[in-house]
Protein backbone atom coordinates (compact mmCIF):
# COMPACT_ATOMS: atom_id res chain seq x y z
CA UNK A 1 0.00 0.00 0.00
CA UNK A 2 3.09 2.18 0.31
CA UNK A 3 2.99 2.62 -2.56
CA UNK A 4 -0.32 4.12 -3.59
CA UNK A 5 0.41 6.84 -0.83
CA UNK A 6 1.59 9.48 -3.02
CA UNK A 7 -1.60 8.73 -5.48
CA UNK A 8 -3.92 9.08 -2.35
CA UNK A 9 -2.56 12.49 -1.23
CA UNK A 10 -3.06 13.51 -5.17
CA UNK A 11 -6.99 12.57 -4.65
CA UNK A 12 -6.91 14.08 -1.82
CA UNK A 13 -5.38 17.87 -2.90
CA UNK A 14 -7.54 17.57 -5.78
CA UNK A 15 -10.88 17.48 -3.89
CA UNK A 16 -9.36 20.02 -1.73
CA UNK A 17 -8.59 22.27 -4.66
CA UNK A 18 -12.51 21.32 -6.35
CA UNK A 19 -14.11 22.67 -3.05
CA UNK A 20 -11.97 25.44 -1.73
CA UNK A 21 -9.89 27.26 -3.94
CA UNK A 22 -12.90 27.99 -6.68
CA UNK A 23 -13.99 31.86 -6.27
CA UNK A 24 -12.14 31.99 -2.95
CA UNK A 25 -10.67 35.70 -4.64
CA UNK A 26 -13.83 36.71 -6.66
CA UNK A 27 -16.00 37.93 -3.40
CA UNK A 28 -14.99 41.06 -1.44
CA UNK A 29 -13.92 40.82 1.74
CA UNK A 30 -16.94 40.26 4.57
CA UNK A 31 -17.30 40.78 8.43
CA UNK A 32 -14.40 40.15 10.15
CA UNK A 33 -12.17 39.08 7.59
CA UNK A 34 -10.73 42.93 7.09
CA UNK A 35 -10.08 42.60 10.50
CA UNK A 36 -7.94 40.34 10.33
CA UNK A 37 -6.24 41.87 6.96
CA UNK A 38 -5.99 45.36 7.76
CA UNK A 39 -3.40 44.35 10.76
CA UNK A 40 -1.49 42.06 7.60
CA UNK A 41 -1.34 45.35 5.53
CA UNK A 42 -0.18 47.76 8.40
CA UNK A 43 2.49 45.16 9.04
CA UNK A 44 3.50 44.92 5.30
CA UNK A 45 4.06 48.60 4.74
CA UNK A 46 5.32 49.49 8.07
CA UNK A 47 7.94 46.41 8.29
CA UNK A 48 6.53 46.20 12.35
CA UNK A 49 5.88 42.58 12.64
CA UNK A 50 5.20 42.91 16.41
CA UNK A 51 2.52 44.74 17.37
CA UNK A 52 -1.14 43.97 15.11
CA UNK A 53 -2.67 47.26 14.45
CA UNK A 54 -6.41 48.35 13.04
CA UNK A 55 -5.83 51.71 11.54
CA UNK A 56 -3.33 53.32 14.40
CA UNK A 57 -4.62 51.51 16.86
CA UNK A 58 -2.82 48.52 18.68
CA UNK A 59 -5.30 45.31 18.12
CA UNK A 60 -4.11 43.27 20.92
CA UNK A 61 -7.70 40.96 20.97
CA UNK A 62 -5.86 38.42 18.99
CA UNK A 63 -2.11 37.34 18.58
CA UNK A 64 -0.82 37.81 15.38
CA UNK A 65 -0.24 34.39 13.35
CA UNK A 66 -3.38 34.92 10.87
CA UNK A 67 -1.69 38.60 10.01
CA UNK A 68 1.45 37.51 9.19
CA UNK A 69 0.33 34.71 7.46
CA UNK A 70 -1.93 37.07 5.70
CA UNK A 71 1.05 39.43 4.92
CA UNK A 72 3.61 36.82 3.81
CA UNK A 73 0.62 36.07 1.21
CA UNK A 74 0.70 39.57 0.20
CA UNK A 75 4.68 39.35 -0.68
CA UNK A 76 4.49 35.74 -2.27
CA UNK A 77 1.45 37.11 -4.59
CA UNK A 78 2.81 40.57 -4.93
CA UNK A 79 -0.01 42.68 -3.88
CA UNK A 80 -3.37 42.85 -1.53
CA UNK A 81 -6.25 40.97 -2.84
CA UNK A 82 -9.21 38.98 -1.64
CA UNK A 83 -6.96 36.07 -2.70
CA UNK A 84 -4.21 36.22 -0.83
CA UNK A 85 -6.14 37.54 2.12
CA UNK A 86 -8.06 33.48 2.74
CA UNK A 87 -5.73 31.90 0.75
CA UNK A 88 -3.98 30.58 4.47
CA UNK A 89 -7.01 30.02 5.44
CA UNK A 90 -7.62 27.52 2.72
CA UNK A 91 -3.79 26.06 2.96
CA UNK A 92 -4.97 25.60 6.76
CA UNK A 93 -7.35 23.32 5.70
CA UNK A 94 -5.01 20.95 3.04
CA UNK A 95 -2.16 20.38 5.68
CA UNK A 96 -4.99 19.32 8.48
CA UNK A 97 -6.68 17.02 6.09
CA UNK A 98 -3.17 15.68 4.71
CA UNK A 99 -1.90 15.24 8.18
CA UNK A 100 -5.15 13.16 8.48
CA UNK A 101 -4.39 10.85 5.98
CA UNK A 102 -0.69 10.69 6.67
CA UNK A 103 -0.30 9.98 10.56
CA UNK A 104 -4.05 9.09 11.18
CA UNK A 105 -3.21 6.36 7.96
CA UNK A 106 -0.41 5.24 9.91
CA UNK A 107 -2.72 3.68 12.66
CA UNK A 108 -5.98 3.20 10.53
CA UNK A 109 -4.80 1.94 6.90
CA UNK A 110 -4.25 4.29 4.07
CA UNK A 111 -8.22 3.69 3.83
CA UNK A 112 -8.73 5.01 7.20
CA UNK A 113 -6.85 8.62 6.88
CA UNK A 114 -8.40 8.51 3.41
CA UNK A 115 -12.08 8.51 4.92
CA UNK A 116 -11.31 10.43 7.77
CA UNK A 117 -9.62 13.34 5.47
CA UNK A 118 -12.61 13.24 3.01
CA UNK A 119 -15.21 13.91 6.09
CA UNK A 120 -13.04 16.46 7.32
CA UNK A 121 -12.92 18.62 3.67
CA UNK A 122 -16.80 17.88 3.21
CA UNK A 123 -18.60 19.20 6.36
CA UNK A 124 -20.13 22.56 5.99
CA UNK A 125 -18.72 24.34 9.36
CA UNK A 126 -14.72 23.44 7.83
CA UNK A 127 -16.16 24.43 4.24
CA UNK A 128 -17.25 27.63 5.35
CA UNK A 129 -14.23 28.49 7.58
CA UNK A 130 -11.83 26.92 5.31
CA UNK A 131 -12.72 30.20 2.52
CA UNK A 132 -13.09 32.68 4.60
CA UNK A 133 -9.78 34.99 6.12
CA UNK A 134 -10.88 33.68 9.91
CA UNK A 135 -9.08 32.61 12.80
CA UNK A 136 -11.21 29.11 12.91
CA UNK A 137 -9.19 27.52 9.80
CA UNK A 138 -5.65 28.03 11.22
CA UNK A 139 -6.54 27.47 14.78
CA UNK A 140 -8.80 23.95 13.51
CA UNK A 141 -5.92 22.83 11.94
CA UNK A 142 -2.98 23.87 14.42
CA UNK A 143 -5.39 21.75 17.10
CA UNK A 144 -5.73 19.23 14.79
CA UNK A 145 -2.51 18.66 13.56
CA UNK A 146 -1.12 18.88 16.75
CA UNK A 147 -4.17 16.05 18.06
CA UNK A 148 -3.36 13.90 14.92
CA UNK A 149 -0.02 13.67 15.47
CA UNK A 150 0.03 12.83 19.51
CA UNK A 151 -2.42 10.35 18.72
CA UNK A 152 -0.99 8.03 16.05
CA UNK A 153 2.92 8.74 18.33
CA UNK A 154 1.08 7.00 21.50
CA UNK A 155 -0.58 4.44 19.41
CA UNK A 156 3.22 3.55 18.15
CA UNK A 157 3.98 3.25 21.49
CA UNK A 158 6.27 6.58 22.16
CA UNK A 159 7.28 8.41 24.94
CA UNK A 160 9.17 11.09 26.39
CA UNK A 161 10.22 13.75 24.21
CA UNK A 162 9.18 11.36 21.01
CA UNK A 163 5.37 12.02 21.80
CA UNK A 164 5.39 15.58 23.38
CA UNK A 165 7.50 18.12 20.88
CA UNK A 166 5.66 18.34 17.83
CA UNK A 167 2.30 18.49 19.13
CA UNK A 168 4.00 21.50 21.30
CA UNK A 169 4.90 23.22 18.50
CA UNK A 170 1.81 22.96 17.03
CA UNK A 171 -0.03 24.09 19.91
CA UNK A 172 2.09 26.79 20.39
CA UNK A 173 1.27 27.99 17.04
CA UNK A 174 -2.20 28.03 18.06
CA UNK A 175 -1.44 30.35 20.92
CA UNK A 176 -0.04 32.50 18.74
CA UNK A 177 -3.54 32.14 16.16
CA UNK A 178 -6.32 32.63 19.03
CA UNK A 179 -5.00 32.02 22.45
CA UNK A 180 -4.95 28.77 24.59
CA UNK A 181 -8.73 28.11 24.22
CA UNK A 182 -7.23 25.63 22.26
CA UNK A 183 -5.45 23.22 25.16
CA UNK A 184 -9.45 22.75 26.39
CA UNK A 185 -10.00 20.57 23.15
CA UNK A 186 -6.37 19.07 23.06
CA UNK A 187 -6.52 17.79 26.46
CA UNK A 188 -10.65 16.99 26.50
CA UNK A 189 -9.66 14.30 24.50
CA UNK A 190 -6.32 12.95 25.62
CA UNK A 191 -7.25 13.24 29.50
CA UNK A 192 -10.22 10.26 28.32
CA UNK A 193 -7.90 8.40 26.19
CA UNK A 194 -5.20 7.61 28.91
CA UNK A 195 -7.95 7.26 31.85
CA UNK A 196 -9.44 4.24 29.48
CA UNK A 197 -5.70 3.17 29.04
CA UNK A 198 -4.72 3.17 32.46
CA UNK A 199 -1.97 5.39 31.82
CA UNK A 200 -2.64 9.03 33.09
CA UNK A 201 0.86 9.17 34.77
CA UNK A 202 2.13 10.58 31.30
CA UNK A 203 1.21 13.66 32.09
CA UNK A 204 3.17 13.84 34.69
CA UNK A 205 6.52 13.21 33.20
CA UNK A 206 9.09 16.08 32.79
CA UNK A 207 8.98 15.69 28.95
CA UNK A 208 5.50 16.82 29.48
CA UNK A 209 6.43 19.89 31.20
CA UNK A 210 9.20 20.76 29.32
CA UNK A 211 6.74 20.45 26.19
CA UNK A 212 4.34 22.89 28.17
CA UNK A 213 7.59 25.35 28.92
CA UNK A 214 8.53 25.16 24.84
CA UNK A 215 4.87 26.18 24.29
CA UNK A 216 4.93 29.16 26.82
CA UNK A 217 8.49 30.20 25.53
CA UNK A 218 7.38 30.35 21.98
CA UNK A 219 4.09 32.46 22.51
CA UNK A 220 6.22 35.05 24.84
CA UNK A 221 8.53 35.60 22.49
CA UNK A 222 5.79 37.48 20.86
CA UNK A 223 4.17 38.21 23.97
CA UNK A 224 6.94 39.93 26.31
CA UNK A 225 8.03 42.36 23.04
CA UNK A 226 4.87 43.51 21.91
CA UNK A 227 3.57 44.56 25.63
CA UNK A 228 6.47 45.89 25.58
CA UNK A 229 6.01 47.96 22.48
CA UNK A 230 2.28 48.89 23.42
CA UNK A 231 2.61 49.09 27.12
CA UNK A 232 5.73 50.76 27.76
CA UNK A 233 5.13 52.60 31.11
CA UNK A 234 2.47 49.25 32.20
CA UNK A 235 3.18 46.53 30.21
CA UNK A 236 2.00 44.56 32.67
CA UNK A 237 -1.62 46.02 31.88
CA UNK A 238 -1.46 44.86 28.62
CA UNK A 239 -1.33 41.14 30.13
CA UNK A 240 -4.38 41.55 31.93
CA UNK A 241 -6.12 42.77 28.66
CA UNK A 242 -4.70 39.60 27.55
CA UNK A 243 -6.48 37.44 30.36
CA UNK A 244 -9.65 39.14 30.19
CA UNK A 245 -10.05 38.11 26.88
CA UNK A 246 -9.23 34.49 27.71
CA UNK A 247 -11.81 34.38 31.07
CA UNK A 248 -14.64 36.90 29.21
CA UNK A 249 -16.33 33.75 27.26
CA UNK A 250 -16.92 31.91 30.58
CA UNK A 251 -17.43 34.97 33.40
CA UNK A 252 -19.52 37.75 31.08
CA UNK A 253 -23.07 37.40 30.94
CA UNK A 254 -24.34 40.94 29.36
CA UNK A 255 -24.20 39.69 26.12
CA UNK A 256 -26.37 36.08 26.90
CA UNK A 257 -29.28 35.56 24.92
CA UNK A 258 -31.16 32.47 26.01
CA UNK A 259 -32.47 31.66 22.65
CA UNK A 260 -28.57 31.80 21.24
CA UNK A 261 -27.30 29.30 23.92
CA UNK A 262 -30.73 26.72 24.16
CA UNK A 263 -29.39 26.53 19.74
CA UNK A 264 -25.57 25.78 20.79
CA UNK A 265 -25.91 22.07 20.39
CA UNK A 266 -28.06 21.68 17.69
CA UNK A 267 -26.28 24.09 15.74
CA UNK A 268 -22.91 22.42 16.52
CA UNK A 269 -24.58 19.06 14.77
CA UNK A 270 -26.42 21.18 12.17
CA UNK A 271 -22.73 22.75 11.08
CA UNK A 272 -20.90 18.68 11.16
CA UNK A 273 -23.60 18.17 8.09
CA UNK A 274 -23.34 15.63 5.98
CA UNK A 275 -22.51 13.33 8.81
CA UNK A 276 -23.92 14.65 11.88
CA UNK A 277 -26.53 11.22 11.22
CA UNK A 278 -23.10 8.94 11.69
CA UNK A 279 -22.31 9.90 14.37
CA UNK A 280 -25.12 7.55 16.16
CA UNK A 281 -22.93 4.96 15.00
CA UNK A 282 -19.62 5.56 17.22
CA UNK A 283 -22.44 4.15 20.07
CA UNK A 284 -23.52 1.20 18.29
CA UNK A 285 -23.12 -2.33 20.17
CA UNK A 286 -20.44 -4.44 17.86
CA UNK A 287 -17.03 -6.72 17.97
CA UNK A 288 -13.67 -5.06 18.10
CA UNK A 289 -10.58 -6.60 16.08
CA UNK A 290 -8.43 -3.77 17.27
CA UNK A 291 -5.52 -3.88 20.08
CA UNK A 292 -6.39 -2.52 23.64
CA UNK A 293 -4.81 1.13 22.97
CA UNK A 294 -6.79 1.53 19.98
CA UNK A 295 -9.97 0.53 21.89
CA UNK A 296 -8.86 2.97 24.70
CA UNK A 297 -8.50 5.77 21.88
CA UNK A 298 -11.65 4.81 20.55
CA UNK A 299 -13.85 4.85 24.23
CA UNK A 300 -11.86 8.05 25.45
CA UNK A 301 -12.04 10.27 22.21
CA UNK A 302 -15.46 9.21 21.92
CA UNK A 303 -15.96 10.14 25.31
CA UNK A 304 -13.84 13.57 25.38
CA UNK A 305 -15.76 14.55 22.41
CA UNK A 306 -18.74 14.62 24.14
CA UNK A 307 -17.80 16.17 27.41
CA UNK A 308 -15.64 19.07 25.36
CA UNK A 309 -18.48 19.58 23.22
CA UNK A 310 -21.07 19.99 26.58
CA UNK A 311 -19.01 22.21 28.40
CA UNK A 312 -18.16 24.49 25.32
CA UNK A 313 -21.96 24.48 24.34
CA UNK A 314 -23.17 25.84 28.43
CA UNK A 315 -20.94 28.31 28.23
CA UNK A 316 -22.95 31.63 28.77
CA UNK A 317 -21.10 33.53 25.83
CA UNK A 318 -20.68 30.69 23.70
CA UNK A 319 -20.69 29.89 20.21
CA UNK A 320 -21.19 27.04 17.78
CA UNK A 321 -18.29 27.79 16.02
CA UNK A 322 -15.94 27.71 19.23
CA UNK A 323 -16.52 24.07 18.86
CA UNK A 324 -14.88 23.45 15.43
CA UNK A 325 -11.45 21.96 16.56
CA UNK A 326 -13.21 19.33 17.95
CA UNK A 327 -14.41 17.87 14.49
CA UNK A 328 -11.73 16.34 13.63
CA UNK A 329 -12.39 13.74 16.63
CA UNK A 330 -15.48 12.30 15.06
CA UNK A 331 -14.06 12.30 11.54
CA UNK A 332 -11.12 10.11 13.59
CA UNK A 333 -13.64 8.07 15.27
CA UNK A 334 -16.19 7.29 11.95
CA UNK A 335 -12.81 6.03 9.70
CA UNK A 336 -12.09 4.04 12.62
CA UNK A 337 -15.45 2.51 13.08
CA UNK A 338 -15.37 1.69 9.30
CA UNK A 339 -11.64 -0.23 9.19
CA UNK A 340 -11.79 -1.83 12.84
CA UNK A 341 -15.29 -3.11 13.43
CA UNK A 342 -16.62 -6.42 12.41
CA UNK A 343 -19.84 -5.44 10.75
CA UNK A 344 -23.36 -5.20 12.41
CA UNK A 345 -26.69 -4.67 10.25
CA UNK A 346 -27.10 -0.78 11.09
CA UNK A 347 -23.89 -0.11 10.01
CA UNK A 348 -24.44 -2.15 6.61
CA UNK A 349 -28.04 -0.47 6.53
CA UNK A 350 -26.35 3.21 6.88
CA UNK A 351 -23.94 2.47 4.27
CA UNK A 352 -26.65 0.96 1.79
CA UNK A 353 -29.03 4.48 2.72
CA UNK A 354 -25.86 6.80 2.10
CA UNK A 355 -25.00 4.94 -1.35
CA UNK A 356 -28.63 5.93 -2.32
CA UNK A 357 -28.79 9.07 -1.01
CA UNK A 358 -24.99 9.86 -3.00
CA UNK A 359 -27.55 8.56 -6.06
CA UNK A 360 -29.48 11.61 -5.25
CA UNK A 361 -26.83 14.18 -5.08
CA UNK A 362 -25.74 13.10 -8.02
CA UNK A 363 -28.68 13.71 -9.70
CA UNK A 364 -29.19 17.05 -8.49
CA UNK A 365 -25.42 18.19 -9.30
CA UNK A 366 -25.95 16.47 -12.63
CA UNK A 367 -28.97 18.97 -13.55
CA UNK A 368 -27.18 21.91 -11.56
CA UNK A 369 -24.35 21.68 -13.88
CA UNK A 370 -26.41 21.33 -17.24
CA UNK A 371 -27.87 24.75 -15.86
CA UNK A 372 -24.18 26.72 -15.34
CA UNK A 373 -24.29 28.59 -19.38
CA UNK A 374 -28.15 29.51 -18.88
CA UNK A 375 -27.20 30.87 -15.08
CA UNK A 376 -23.87 32.31 -15.64
CA UNK A 377 -24.44 33.21 -19.27
CA UNK A 378 -22.49 31.58 -22.27
CA UNK A 379 -18.92 32.64 -21.20
CA UNK A 380 -15.87 30.61 -21.39
CA UNK A 381 -15.62 30.65 -17.71
CA UNK A 382 -18.94 28.96 -17.49
CA UNK A 383 -18.28 26.78 -20.57
CA UNK A 384 -15.02 25.54 -18.81
CA UNK A 385 -16.78 24.58 -15.44
CA UNK A 386 -19.65 23.30 -17.65
CA UNK A 387 -17.27 20.27 -19.11
CA UNK A 388 -15.28 20.08 -16.01
CA UNK A 389 -18.56 19.67 -14.07
CA UNK A 390 -20.46 16.90 -16.66
CA UNK A 391 -16.62 14.73 -16.63
CA UNK A 392 -16.69 14.69 -12.76
CA UNK A 393 -20.43 13.61 -12.74
CA UNK A 394 -19.95 11.40 -15.01
CA UNK A 395 -17.04 9.92 -12.91
CA UNK A 396 -19.13 10.22 -9.89
CA UNK A 397 -22.59 7.91 -11.81
CA UNK A 398 -19.80 5.51 -12.89
CA UNK A 399 -18.29 5.10 -9.39
CA UNK A 400 -21.65 5.32 -8.12
CA UNK A 401 -22.69 1.64 -10.14
CA UNK A 402 -19.39 -0.09 -11.52
CA UNK A 403 -16.57 1.31 -8.96
CA UNK A 404 -14.14 -1.76 -9.73
CA UNK A 405 -14.46 -0.68 -14.06
CA UNK A 406 -13.04 2.61 -13.20
CA UNK A 407 -9.35 3.96 -13.84
CA UNK A 408 -8.10 5.16 -10.59
CA UNK A 409 -11.42 4.04 -8.34
CA UNK A 410 -10.33 3.73 -5.12
CA UNK A 411 -10.28 0.04 -4.62
CA UNK A 412 -6.71 -0.62 -5.52
CA UNK A 413 -5.35 0.77 -2.15
CA UNK A 414 -7.79 -0.54 -0.10
CA UNK A 415 -7.73 -3.74 2.42
CA UNK A 416 -11.40 -4.28 3.73
CA UNK A 417 -11.78 -6.51 6.82
CA UNK A 418 -13.73 -9.94 6.44
CA UNK A 419 -17.40 -8.42 6.32
CA UNK A 420 -18.21 -7.29 3.52
CA UNK A 421 -20.90 -5.69 1.32
CA UNK A 422 -22.39 -5.73 -2.17
CA UNK A 423 -22.39 -3.11 -4.50
CA UNK A 424 -25.01 -2.08 -7.09
CA UNK A 425 -23.49 -4.52 -9.31
CA UNK A 426 -23.38 -7.74 -7.10
CA UNK A 427 -19.69 -7.68 -6.21
CA UNK A 428 -18.57 -7.93 -2.74
CA UNK A 429 -17.29 -5.13 -1.30
CA UNK A 430 -15.27 -5.07 2.04
CA UNK A 431 -16.89 -2.75 4.67
CA UNK A 432 -13.59 -0.01 4.69
CA UNK A 433 -13.82 -0.32 0.90
CA UNK A 434 -17.28 0.91 0.58
CA UNK A 435 -17.22 3.70 3.05
CA UNK A 436 -14.20 5.19 1.09
CA UNK A 437 -16.23 4.53 -2.42
CA UNK A 438 -18.94 6.54 -1.04
CA UNK A 439 -16.94 9.39 0.70
CA UNK A 440 -15.23 9.42 -2.57
CA UNK A 441 -18.57 10.18 -4.15
CA UNK A 442 -19.81 12.66 -1.88
CA UNK A 443 -16.61 14.23 -2.27
CA UNK A 444 -17.75 14.86 -5.86
CA UNK A 445 -20.68 16.58 -4.99
CA UNK A 446 -19.15 19.26 -3.01
CA UNK A 447 -16.41 19.82 -6.24
CA UNK A 448 -19.45 20.03 -8.30
CA UNK A 449 -21.57 22.49 -6.14
CA UNK A 450 -18.32 24.57 -5.28
CA UNK A 451 -17.85 24.79 -9.25
CA UNK A 452 -21.59 25.72 -10.10
CA UNK A 453 -21.60 28.40 -6.69
CA UNK A 454 -18.12 29.88 -8.30
CA UNK A 455 -19.29 30.12 -11.96
CA UNK A 456 -22.84 30.92 -11.81
CA UNK A 457 -23.76 32.26 -8.13
CA UNK A 458 -20.59 34.46 -7.25
CA UNK A 459 -21.12 36.59 -10.31
CA UNK A 460 -24.57 37.54 -9.77
CA UNK A 461 -23.53 38.85 -5.87
CA UNK A 462 -21.15 40.48 -7.26
CA UNK A 463 -23.05 42.16 -9.70
CA UNK A 464 -25.72 43.06 -7.56
CA UNK A 465 -24.06 44.09 -4.71
CA UNK A 466 -24.33 47.64 -4.35
CA UNK A 467 -23.26 48.59 -0.62
CA UNK A 468 -20.22 46.00 0.19
CA UNK A 469 -17.28 46.90 1.71
CA UNK A 470 -15.60 47.56 -1.45
CA UNK A 471 -18.37 48.95 -2.75
CA UNK A 472 -18.56 52.30 -0.40
CA UNK A 473 -14.92 52.18 -0.41
CA UNK A 474 -14.49 53.07 -4.03
CA UNK A 475 -17.29 55.44 -3.62
CA UNK A 476 -15.16 57.25 -1.12
CA UNK A 477 -12.15 57.58 -3.13
CA UNK A 478 -14.12 58.66 -6.29
CA UNK A 479 -14.20 61.96 -3.89
CA UNK A 480 -10.57 62.25 -3.41
CA UNK A 481 -8.75 62.65 -6.22
CA UNK A 482 -5.81 60.08 -7.12
CA UNK A 483 -2.66 59.28 -4.91
CA UNK A 484 -3.77 61.61 -2.36
CA UNK A 485 -4.02 60.42 1.38
CA UNK A 486 -7.33 60.29 3.03
CA UNK A 487 -7.80 60.87 7.11
CA UNK A 488 -9.90 58.48 8.22
CA UNK A 489 -11.43 59.55 12.01
CA UNK A 490 -11.10 56.14 13.99
CA UNK A 491 -13.94 55.95 15.89
CA UNK A 492 -15.36 52.80 15.65
CA UNK A 493 -14.12 49.51 13.41
CA UNK A 494 -15.80 49.39 9.90
CA UNK A 495 -15.12 46.69 7.12
CA UNK A 496 -14.22 49.33 4.21
CA UNK A 497 -11.52 50.35 5.70
CA UNK A 498 -9.14 47.84 4.41
CA UNK A 499 -10.66 48.91 0.77
CA UNK A 500 -9.46 52.40 1.52
CA UNK A 501 -5.90 51.14 2.30
CA UNK A 502 -2.61 51.56 1.24
CA UNK A 503 -3.70 55.30 0.94
CA UNK A 504 -5.84 56.13 4.45
CA UNK A 505 -4.41 57.51 7.92
CA UNK A 506 -5.98 57.64 10.79
CA UNK A 507 -6.98 59.81 13.60
CA UNK A 508 -8.67 59.88 16.88
CA UNK A 509 -8.50 63.66 17.96
CA UNK A 510 -7.38 66.87 15.74
CA UNK A 511 -3.46 66.56 17.30
CA UNK A 512 -3.27 63.54 15.28
CA UNK A 513 -3.47 65.44 11.65
CA UNK A 514 -0.70 67.01 11.01
CA UNK A 515 -0.82 70.62 8.62
CA UNK A 516 -0.54 69.74 5.45
CA UNK A 517 -3.54 66.94 5.24
CA UNK A 518 -6.03 68.24 3.41
CA UNK A 519 -8.77 65.28 2.72
CA UNK A 520 -11.18 63.60 5.96
CA UNK A 521 -13.53 60.95 6.65
CA UNK A 522 -16.02 61.21 9.60
CA UNK A 523 -18.98 59.58 10.52
CA UNK A 524 -21.92 61.80 10.10
CA UNK A 525 -22.55 62.59 13.52
CA UNK A 526 -19.29 64.15 13.78
CA UNK A 527 -19.09 66.05 10.28
CA UNK A 528 -20.66 69.77 11.98
CA UNK A 529 -18.44 69.59 14.88
CA UNK A 530 -15.27 68.91 13.24
CA UNK A 531 -15.76 71.77 10.73
CA UNK A 532 -16.11 74.15 13.25
CA UNK A 533 -13.19 73.30 15.28
CA UNK A 534 -11.23 76.20 15.65
CA UNK A 535 -8.11 74.09 14.14
CA UNK A 536 -9.62 75.10 11.32
CA UNK A 537 -10.15 79.14 11.17
CA UNK A 538 -9.07 80.73 8.73
CA UNK A 539 -9.15 77.78 6.59
CA UNK A 540 -12.46 76.73 4.14
CA UNK A 541 -13.76 73.24 4.65
CA UNK A 542 -16.54 72.10 2.60
CA UNK A 543 -18.69 68.24 2.50
CA UNK A 544 -17.82 66.60 -0.89
CA UNK A 545 -19.62 63.58 -0.29
CA UNK A 546 -21.56 61.18 1.71
CA UNK A 547 -22.00 57.67 1.92
CA UNK A 548 -23.84 54.65 3.72
CA UNK A 549 -22.40 51.34 3.85
CA UNK A 550 -23.85 48.17 4.27
CA UNK A 551 -25.56 48.55 8.13
CA UNK A 552 -26.81 52.41 6.77
CA UNK A 553 -23.87 54.16 8.68
CA UNK A 554 -23.70 57.25 6.71
CA UNK A 555 -20.09 59.06 6.13
CA UNK A 556 -19.06 62.12 4.82
CA UNK A 557 -16.31 63.05 2.59
CA UNK A 558 -14.43 66.73 3.55
CA UNK A 559 -12.08 68.68 1.90
CA UNK A 560 -9.76 71.29 3.12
Amino acid sequence: MTNDRPAVLVVIALIWAGIYLPGLGSLELKHEEPRRALPAVHMAASGDWIVPRVGSVPYLRKPPLLNWLIAAGFELSGGRSEWAVRLPSALATLALALAMLIFGGRWLGLQGGFIAAVFFLTNLAIVESGRLAELESVYIALTGIALVIWLWSWLAGRTGWRLWFWPAIFLALGLLTKGPTHLIFFYGILIPVLVYAKELRILLQPSHWFALALMVAIFSAWAVPCSLAVGQHGPLSVWQFWIRQITSRASETEAFRLQNWLLNFPQTLKNFLPWTPLLLLLWVKKERVAAPRSRALFKGARLGMVITCLVMCVLPNGSPRYIYPLFVVPCLLLAQLFVEYEDVPVITLSLRIWHWFNALLLGVASVVVLAIPFVAGFSPASLIAWVIGLAIALYGWVLWRYPRSLPGAPTRFLTGNASALTDSAGRSLPLALEATRQALTTAMVFVIAMMTYASAIVPRVNALTRDGPREVAAEIRRAVPSGIVLWVQEDQYRPFWYYLEPGARYFHSLSDIPDDARYFLLPQDSAAAFMRDQRWKGDQLKRLKEVSDNENKKFVVIAK
